[in-house]
């Protein structure tokens, strides 16, 4: 499964969200779709998911525009305790690192960051993915913005595993929490 993070500008007031019919209607057939607008001022993000070639160019739909985006293959999908719906994403991103980064990031993920996480209430799920060039993206999915805070707080609580580098631990070149307003994670995207 792959997936496409695209920037969305443009994106009008809480109070107008006929942008997301725009942008839903101008996509051909994804495998699922996050549309996300931003809880102040500023871009929102597109998530297109597909089985095949990921969808990078840009285009217009409607009063907004919707930016070239950048591919990933998905890593994984952890399911958390909450059904949803999601109504907000958490996305993290890491900009080309070195194999060994990578490499620590997943361990990381899988051996202290989900276990910390894992059984918060309002956390619906978590989607990773990795780019050719060493991107990562991580998708936090949860039912409000205190869930999202309660899993950094676990997060940032833990102590780092023996085989845990600093050095591989560097932080994100982005991390926006979003609005969702429009969710479909796929579910080939959950195995």
């Amino acid at each position: 499964m792959k997936l496409t993070v695209h920037p969305v500008d443009a994106v009008p007031g809480p109070q107008d969200i006929r942008w997301v019919d725009a942008v839903l209607s101008a996509l051909d057939a994804p495998a699922g779709v996050l549309v996300a607008a931003p809880l102040g001022i500023g871009p929102g993000a597109l998530v297109v998911f597909r089985d095949d070639q990921p969808d990078p160019a840009g285009f217009a739909a409607g009063d907004v525009t919707v930016g070239p985006g950048t591919a990933y293959e998905v890593d994984a999908y952890r399911a958390g305790p909450s059904a949803g719906p999601a109504r907000y994403v958490q996305l993290t991103s890491f900009a080309g690192r070195s194999p060994e980064w990578c490499a620590a990031f997943d361990r990381s993920g899988a051996e202290r960051i989900w276990p910390a996480v894992k059984d918060l209430p309002g956390l619906v799920g978590v989607v990773t993915a990795g780019a050719p060039d060493g991107g990562r993206v991580a998708l936090t999915l949860a039912d409000s913005v205190e869930a999202l805070e309660a899993g950094a707080a676990a997060i940032l609580s833990t102590d780092l595993l023996p085989w845990e580098d600093p050095a591989h631990l560097t932080g994100p070149d982005g991390l926006v929490v979003l609005r969702l307003r429009h969710a479909d994670v796929p579910a080939t995207a959950t195995r």
